[in-house]
């Protein structure tokens, strides 16, 4: 591989979240030397989410430029670019790779009579997909709906990349995927480390219109000549998917071994665990999966709308205030009943002040008896070894000392930022083969 400064690489790191797609240059010493965003450009209506997957290239492809062009960057030399993605996004493509269709975005619901027939005919999805049961959200499930609302799409489809895997395609020439990312889809088979033959019939697909699936940052394709004079670089470098942002998250905050496990309380509380095997007793909201590193997998347990409830009561009852006022009223009032959202906001405007204090403290309750569950449900699957947390409630030293006293486990704070960006780098050093020009 040419560089301009061998004593110098750096890692192009790119993320593609549901908000920004994220684009930050590191050199070998974990240094952020650059770090640029732009908006994820998705379109919703009635309920559909959908994302042009030409407009989508063109925003990645300036977001990149604009990387390359920093000056540090240019006079240092790239060794990858790492690509770590949101799952499920996806969109048809014909012969040369042009989409047929605008893609339609992870959070698209339009399948859930498909995943009701699906999940009729899989008696078996958990053992195969790590999900108790075919999502409307997923991959698989949009897939059948494809068929049914759209046979001409698909008949006229070469294949059905995921938004990582066209972005790859698009800057190599190559298809090819990983079973961090693509595993989450219910496509794959983990049973067989290979695609699900039944689910395939059922599509009515061949094994050719998906791509080969290696574990992550395992395989690696140098950007086309092409794309190399579109830039004005010396020389080519490869590109690997690294999974997707939760794993690589993970990663960054330091999991390593079976049994250790991160909590991030944001929008979502999510529980990634690292699991020696995949886990197919699953709850609904429970996930499992391909560890990004090495043979181990990982589980996913979450609650969807627990920071969304959380800051609603503080935007209402506390806004003037800080997080830890709001958590103390768990601890003045310890006698009142768990009680779980949603309310009306006719019915909190009628509170008095003691009233939603009570209220605030039931809600609380709530959730710390769904994290109390979950790590029933995760010691299950794992004996629970290295806690970290991570996401903007640990700001609150209230907060902490409530969750300590739940899991009666030490842990520790880790909220490294960019910590998806420094995993995909972890990733790719343990996992990768490596390329040269």
């Amino acid at each position: 591989m040419k560089t301009s400064n061998s004593n110098r690489k750096l890692f192009l790191v790119l993320d593609i979240g549901t908000t920004f797609i994220k684009c930050g240059c590191v050199d070998s010493k974990n240094n952020i030397v650059a770090r640029f965003q732009r908006e994820f450009p998705m379109t919703q209506k009635q309920g559909a989410f959908e994302i042009d997957f030409a407009s989508f290239l063109e925003t990645t492809d300036d977001l990149l430029k604009e990387c390359l062009s920093d000056d540090v960057v240019r006079r240092s030399g790239v060794e990858a670019l790492l690509i770590t993605s949101q799952a499920q996004t996806f969109a048809p493509v014909d012969a040369d790779f042009q989409p047929l269709r605008p893609g339609i975005v992870w959070l698209d619901e339009r399948a859930e009579e498909e995943a009701v027939f699906l999940q009729q005919r899989l008696p078996d999805f958990a053992a195969a997909a790590g999900f108790a049961r075919p999502l409307s959200a997923q991959y698989v499930c949009k897939l059948l709906w494809l068929k049914r609302h759209e046979p001409a799409v698909l008949k006229k489809a070469r294949a059905f990349p995921l938004i990582n895997e066209y972005l790859a395609c698009k800057l190599t020439g190559a298809f090819y995927s990983d079973s961090t990312s693509f595993g989450m889809g219910g496509v794959y088979d983990f049973r067989r480390n290979d695609l699900n033959s039944e689910i395939l019939r059922i599509l009515g697909l061949s094994a050719d219109a998906f791509p080969k699936v290696e574990k992550a940052a395992a395989r690696g394709e140098l950007i086309s000549e092409g794309i190399q004079q579109e830039w004005g670089l010396s020389g080519r470098f490869p590109v690997f998917l690294c999974g997707n942002d939760q794993g690589a998250s993970a990663c960054g905050a330091g999991l390593k071994q079976p049994g250790d496990v991160n909590i991030n309380f944001g929008t979502a509380m999510v529980i990634y665990t690292v699991t020696k095997s995949l886990t197919t007793e699953l709850g609904e909201n429970q996930i499992a999966g391909k560890h990004p590193i090495g043979d181990d997998y990982f589980l996913l347990n979450f609650e969807s709308d627990f920071g969304m409830q959380i800051r609603r009561l503080k935007e209402r009852f506390f806004k003037r205030e800080s997080y830890d006022q709001l958590f103390r009223t768990f601890l003045q009032h310890a006698d009142v009943a768990a009680q779980p959202p949603p309310f009306d906001d006719a019915d909190l405007d009628s509170l008095s002040p003691e009233q939603a204090h009570r209220l605030c403290a039931g809600v609380i309750k709530h959730e710390l008896a769904g994290l109390r569950a979950h790590f029933a449900r995760i010691r299950l699957a794992a004996a629970v070894n290295k806690i970290s947390l991570s996401g903007g409630m640990t700001q609150s030293g209230v907060w902490l000392d409530i969750v300590r006293d739940v899991l009666k486990q030490p842990f520790t704070v880790n909220n490294r930022a960019d910590a998806g960006l420094f995993g995909a780098i972890e990733i790719y050093r343990r996992n990768a083969k490596k390329i040269h020009d």
